[in-house]
């Protein structure tokens, strides 16, 4: 990516970021529960992953052009021996704020009242600081296409020597894979965005259930002789005979 539209594009992307955070709690209901959403957790969460793209993601692909193609990187207007590297690490922390500054003034617009970004606000967020920046950098790269689309150094630009174009070279090849890289991760910052739980959905939700306590099986009945039945026989005392005479002598 040319380092003069870098920080451009950058916060166009920021600015964009902003708009799929607002329009997340205004999904329909059936899209939002369809999906799993991500813990509550601080309000500066949406912030936090947009920073972790800018980091992760913007920032190294604006730095592999900063180091392999320099001369390309401006396109070709300064001789890049000439410039000290501390420029060049002053462009890349501009270009890692750049996607957190878009988000932050984006969303910030947005806001009403109450402090929520609205649909309407975060539409015109984005056209004020998505589509501005977005133009310019439109219009710088059309004004310097054919520098752009040359791959060689300053001095062989200069010279009229030795370029070749970048369609097709090692600088094509590594424009497309950077970009690839650029869209999947913005893919899934964006994805992270819309699944996050909406602001006060945590305080409308209700009280976990306290566990149903588990049923113990209960012992097996143990089983009670039945009472055997009183003997009909006559009780026989001692000293009567049969049909209840004395034994004893007379």
């Amino acid at each position: 990516m040319p380092a003069f539209v870098a920080p451009l594009v950058g916060f166009a992307l920021g600015a964009l970021l902003a708009w799929f955070s607002a329009a997340a709690p205004h999904r329909p209901g059936a899209l939002r529960a369809a999906e799993p959403r991500l813990s509550p957790g601080p309000r500066d969460r949406p912030l936090a992953l947009v920073s972790l793209f800018a980091v992760l993601v913007f920032a190294p692909v604006c730095a592999y052009f900063l180091v392999f193609a320099p001369d390309w990187s401006f396109a070709y207007l300064v001789d890049t021996r000439r410039i000290p590297s501390a420029v060049d690490l002053l462009l890349l922390l501009l270009d890692a704020a750049s996607v957190p500054a878009g988000f932050a003034a984006a969303h910030r617009f947005a806001s009403s009242a109450g402090g929520r970004p609205t649909a309407q606000g975060a539409v015109r967020a984005l056209a004020v600081f998505g589509g501005a920046p977005i133009a310019i950098a439109l219009v710088a790269v059309l004004a310097l296409s054919r520098r752009l689309a040359l791959d060689g150094t300053y001095r062989q630009v200069e010279g009229d020597f030795g370029v070749h174009p970048v369609a097709g070279g090692p600088l094509g090849y590594a424009l497309l894979w950077m970009y690839t890289m650029l869209a999947a991760g913005f893919a899934v910052t964006v994805s992270a965005l819309l699944r996050r739980e909406p602001p006060g959905a945590s305080d409308k939700a209700e009280p976990p259930r306290p566990p149903r306590p588990r049923a113990v099986p209960s012992e097996p009945a143990r089983v009670v002789d039945p009472p055997r039945p009183a003997s009909t026989r006559p009780e026989r005392r001692l000293g009567l005979g049969k049909g209840g005479r004395s034994n004893r002598p007379g």
